[in-house]
């Protein structure tokens, strides 16, 4: 099951009625928060055993179920889990600022870049060779989220984890 790094509102993601709903819920719980408007980021894909393996080297992602999950630039200590009305299953709300250091540390003990320009030559290098493309699953979920989380810093919108 792919998953893809989503920069923008509930309505890029949802639903119409179950964006509303996502969105009341966060607005509710973070007044401050912006939602953000202007066209979404959507990342490369990349397979779930990617998040599996980057989560067993990060630890702050393994507390995050990358299924209905949003990092929000609001003061999030641990993971939150928000019910949404007529949803199945809840909205799990995590910290941008925790999720961009757990990546910096990751990339500094694995020696990985940061750099925006080092992590597009990284990316392409996967996305352009063949034979890399079942190989490092960490690194390339790491490439796709970290180009995900500064975007969503930098715009000041929710970063969405959608599978």
């Amino acid at each position: 099951m792919p998953l893809t790094f989503v920069v923008g509102s509930a309505a890029d993601v949802f639903g119409p009625a179950l964006a509303q709903a996502v969105e009341s819920v966060l607005r509710r719980r973070f007044p401050a928060l912006s939602l953000g408007t202007g066209e979404p980021y959507r990342s490369e894909p990349i397979e779930f055993a990617g998040w599996q393996q980057l989560s067993k080297r990060a630890q702050r992602l393994a507390a995050v179920d990358p299924y209905q999950a949003v990092f929000v630039a609001a003061d999030v200590g641990a993971v939150e889990t928000l019910a949404i009305p007529n949803a199945a299953d809840p909205l799990q709300v995590a910290s941008l600022e925790r999720l961009l250091d757990e990546l910096r540390r990751f990339a500094a003990a694995a020696s990985l870049p940061t750099d925006d320009v080092e992590l597009m030559q990284l990316a392409a290098k996967y996305l352009e060779d063949d034979a890399l493309f079942h190989a490092d699953l960490d690194v390339q979920t790491y490439v796709q989220l970290m180009l995900s989380a500064k975007q969503a810093s930098a715009t000041r919108r929710p970063l969405w984890v959608v599978a």
